[in-house]
């Protein structure tokens, strides 16, 4: 064998070993060298694209991934990370085609328990939970997908199953004990739930995190606005990410625009690829007069994102045609 290609083989499979164990600045090293061996070969290239996934640059990812599909058009792995980079930022529609092609060029279950996660998100349920249920013979974690698919279709028992069933399999796994609960919590009358939360308070604990937002939305439900917004404005911790999304959500279908804008605002940056989140922001600031702090949030965030100066340019329309 020429050892120039057993170099390249030592380092390929090294570098499939740190992504796969998540060691990632071993496996940029790794990379490094292995560019300056093959640096323009598929397999070279995929590696690089599989590496910017795993690190969260997901802008290089999604130029990269373009790049590589035109070059290497007939390789399902190239399409199959394409479609990874679209799925991460919320590009429903083009992750669903880079699944589907990956899938017809060479079928693998991976991608096809991608394309039900995807299909989850475009609402295709039925299609998706035919593909993730053949998944779970291969992979655990399709319960987890499973679970949120009957999540969107309200379909609390079975997403209660699918849960369990993970569990059984993983005990005390944090996100989907954390799961479990909140869609148990979303099986309880209004009633209650409220009352459960009343009587920790009476006992001075606080209510877990995870039923929060479950006993915000009942409240706005049985129309006690009042006591909602007091419980939002009195919680302590302040929510992470993905709990000020949810909660946002919370507040925007029950029309607490007010609140809604301010839970938008404080986490605009993980949502930066999300056209339905910043719809609904833009949405909640128009009704509650606060559009031009929407404005200067995307002018401090476009170089991150530039699909925001189009956003901008809409806003500066719809606020200059609004004091005419």
């Amino acid at each position: 064998m020429n050892p120039a290609n057993a170099i390249v083989g030592v380092l390929r499979r090294n570098l499939q070993e740190t992504l796969r164990g998540n060691r990632l600045a071993e496996a940029e090293d790794i990379l490094s060298r292995l560019k300056k061996e093959d640096p323009l070969s598929r397999e070279t290239r995929g590696l690089e694209l599989e590496l910017l996934l795993k690190t969260h640059r997901l802008a290089e990812a999604q130029a990269l991934a373009q790049q590589l599909c035109q070059l290497f058009p007939d390789s399902g792995r190239i399409q199959q990370l394409a479609g990874q980079v679209a799925y991460r930022q919320r590009r429903y529609v083009e992750a669903q085609a880079f699944f589907r092609e990956s899938q017809r060029i060479y079928p693998h279950w991976q991608t096809q328990q991608w394309l039900g996660k995807t299909l989850t998100q475009l609402g295709s349920f039925e299609e998706a939970e035919s593909l993730l249920l053949a998944a779970r013979a291969h992979s655990v974690q399709a319960w987890l997908d499973l679970g949120w698919l009957y999540e969107r279709r309200k379909d609390w028992p079975a997403a209660v199953d699918a849960y369990e069933s993970f569990l059984k399999l993983h005990p005390g796994h944090s996100f989907a004990t954390e799961q479990l609960t909140r869609v148990r919590a979303k099986q309880l009358d209004p009633e209650a739930l409220i009352e459960e939360a009343e009587a920790l308070a009476e006992f001075g604990e606080a209510m877990p995190e995870v039923l929060f937002e479950e006993y915000i939305e009942k409240l706005f439900a049985t129309g006690q606005g009042p006591a909602a917004r007091e419980a939002l404005l009195a919680h302590v911790p302040a929510p992470d990410a993905r709990q000020g999304t949810r909660l946002a959500w919370v507040c925007h279908h029950a029309r607490a625009y007010d609140l809604a804008c301010q839970l938008f605002l404080r986490h605009v940056e993980t949502n930066l690829n999300s056209f339905k989140y910043l719809a609904a922001l833009e949405s909640s600031a128009a009704k509650c007069h606060r559009l031009p702090e929407v404005l200067d949030l995307y002018r401090r965030l476009a170089s991150q994102e530039r699909k925001l100066y189009g956003r901008m340019r809409n806003l500066t329309s719809r606020m200059q045609k609004g004091s005419d």
